[in-house]
């Protein structure tokens, strides 16, 4: 049993690593060539997974060298767009001015039902709202709204918000979080301040976040 464990885990954590070097995307965001390389290194580790007869180099030299060839057509895609086009295909305009085009729609093999539905997931209720939509090369569908319908926006309204910041996370389940403090440029006293201002000592919080705008959250634990 110990060296099915063995290799399994020694596969597992190649194929994170193969992963975390690809960048990071989420599975319906991948490239063509992207989601080719994944599909084809989860089958190369899955062979000597379940075979103990293959050598594990059998599955380990594909992976490594399917991740060299991804990372060489990304430097080149960089720098050529001639041939990112090639790679990953070019954006496609599939809604002008409210209509759709229904040409470009059957060359795509997209049906009516997929637009609508995927018009719904972003709160769109109309095609006739959208000014355009196009399909981005990873499949996902952008919309330009028809100025009408566009969110209002504090600009139109003439006010000036609160500004925000990225919130970080400086406390969790009672801990610091050094590497935020240290992105925010605090030592732990200041945190330490803050909580204490409102009677709460670190150990008490459950999440705090903190801007470098000076805005937060703070949770507390839950009393047992």
């Amino acid at each position: 049993m110990a060296v099915p464990l063995l290799r399994t885990l020694i596969l597992y954590f190649a194929v994170i690593a193969a992963v975390r070097l690809m960048g990071k995307r989420q599975i319906g965001e991948l490239d063509p060539s992207e989601l080719v390389i994944t599909i084809l290194v989860s089958d190369l580790a899955a062979v000597p997974m379940q075979d103990l007869g293959i050598p594990m180099f059998a599955g380990l030299v594909p992976i490594a060298t399917l991740i060299v060839l991804e990372i060489l057509l990304s430097w080149i895609a960089l720098k050529s767009r001639a041939f990112r086009r090639l790679l990953n295909g070019q954006p496609a305009i599939i809604i002008r001015g409210g209509q759709l085009d229904i040409p470009k729609l059957r060359e795509m093999r997209l049906t009516t039902d997929e637009i609508i539905e995927t018009l719904r997931k972003q709160n769109v209720s109309s095609v006739s709202d959208v000014k355009y939509g196009v399909i981005e090369p990873d499949g996902t569908l952008s919309v330009i709204l028809k100025q009408p319908q566009q969110p209002v926006t504090a600009e139109m309204l003439g006010i000036t918000p609160k500004d925000t910041g990225l919130p970080l996370v400086v406390v969790s389940d009672g801990k610091l979080v050094r590497r935020s403090l240290r992105l925010l440029q605090l030592d732990p006293k200041d945190i330490e301040n803050r909580l204490r201002n409102q009677s709460l000592a670190v150990s008490d919080v459950f999440l705090m976040t903190l801007d470098d705008c000076g805005n937060s959250f703070i949770q507390r634990k839950e009393k047992r």
